[in-house]
């Protein structure tokens, strides 16, 4: 179901960094620009001058939990602050989790919300729910299946799909079991577009993309009408900045006489080609640029601009989209490690390369690791590369 081309999957993990386990494939949105940065494996908020603002420990949250847990069973005294973990935050409020019985075999994860000031403000209903993340003003909850809850924690959408995105432009992409095809509904949880598809992404400008069947691919109005779509199109991407990336098959007779491969190029609102199949994996537009990969004897990651010109060579061991104005790349290091640093839209280093692992900036900070896999080492950087905030462990004295 997930029809995001990653340029790359990094072996090396930002440990502190939210990995949303909630997080639906289908989900392709665009995070709001954060506030507050998680820290502490997300046991704690820092804002962007690096002051702590919530933490897992406080004395509310604490007695919130210890009252709520004693409530819901299983429960075997007061949870230790580290049992209570965040997510990021999403329209002001963020999901907590802790444990019934943190000494246990299966120690009884349950979920709520806190708002901005750390305060539990949506408890769990049972220890059996789950919850997403906020968007358009309702978040995902499971209760053997997916719906939907208010900014209220009510219930407006029953958990009846096996499957549901967050909601973008009003709509949600569901299913209802693993055998049916996937369909679209209303904030009202009415099917608005009927499930056709054998996959589909949310809305972007109006547009969504599909798959109809084995070898037909397309994009769909919000009215369920496909609007584009050719025989030739073997996989398409999300609207991004006027354009979307679609994959066909181009001739190359250089291999052998009648050779073909599979190439990307991009399309506009028209359906027609406005920068032609030549690459061989490409990303997102973002902030003007796209990241594109350059196989071949002297392989290497670059950006293009809207009318497909390279704009910034593919020099680099790998890359990110544009964000904030800056883009995080990587160089080979001597014994051939990925050192990142991160460049502007003239690809002119503003970070130069010296950390084993990055994220892109989002609310002004980066999440950067100093060491390896972030396990001795990792800091929230500003766009100046100057360290926010930094956890660092000397390992002979652990």
């Amino acid at each position: 179901m997930n029809r995001t081309k990653a340029l790359t999957t990094n072996v090396f993990i930002l440990s502190f960094l939210l990995l949303l386990g909630l997080s639906n494939q289908m989900n392709g949105q665009k995070k709001e620009a954060r506030k507050l940065f998680p820290i502490d494996d997300n046991t704690a908020f820092i804002d962007i001058t690096g002051r702590v603002v919530i933490r897992a420990s406080q004395t509310e949250l604490q007695n919130a939990v210890d009252r709520i847990s004693s409530k819901l069973g299983r429960f075997n005294g007061p949870a230790p602050e580290s049992w209570i973990t965040f997510d990021e935050f999403s329209e002001g409020f963020a999901v907590t989790r802790w444990t019934l019985c943190p000494k246990c075999c299966d120690p009884g994860w349950v979920y709520g919300f806190i708002d901005e000031s750390g305060r539990l403000v949506i408890p769990p209903p049972n220890f059996l729910s789950r919850y997403g993340s906020f968007h358009e003003g309702l978040a995902k909850y499971s209760d053997k299946g997916w719906g939907f809850i208010n900014r209220e924690g009510q219930i407006v959408i029953p958990a009846k799909f096996y499957d549901a995105s967050d909601f973008s432009e009003g709509l949600s992409v569901v299913r209802v079991s693993e055998k049916h095809k996937f369909g679209y509904i209303n904030q009202k949880g009415e099917l608005a577009i009927p499930s056709q598809f054998d996959w589909a992404r949310d809305f972007h400008g109006g547009l969504a993309a599909v798959k109809l069947s084995k070898d037909k691919y397309g994009f769909i109005d919000k009215a369920g009408k496909l609007v584009l779509s050719a025989k030739e199109w073997r996989d398409v991407d999300d609207f991004s900045e006027g354009l979307a990336s679609v994959k066909v098959a181009v001739t190359d007779n250089s291999v052998y006489l009648g050779f073909q491969n599979e190439e990307y190029g991009y399309i506009d609102r028209n359906g027609k080609f406005v920068i032609a199949p030549r690459f061989d994996r490409v990303e997102k537009f973002s902030e003007g640029r796209a990241l594109f990969f350059q196989p071949g004897k002297n392989p290497g990651y670059g950006f293009i601009d809207l009318k497909g010109q390279v704009v910034i060579k593919p020099k680099f061991a790998d890359g990110k989209s544009f964000s904030e104005g800056l883009a995080a790349v990587a160089i080979k290091s001597s014994d051939d490690k990925s050192i990142w640093g991160y460049i502007n839209e003239d690809g002119q280093w503003v970070i130069k390369p010296q950390f084993q692992n990055v994220n892109s900036f989002n609310g002004g900070l980066a999440a950067v690791n100093c060491d390896e896999y972030g396990g001795n080492c990792k800091a929230y950087i500003d766009r100046e590369g100057k360290i926010r905030w930094q956890f660092k462990i000397d390992p002979n004295h652990r």
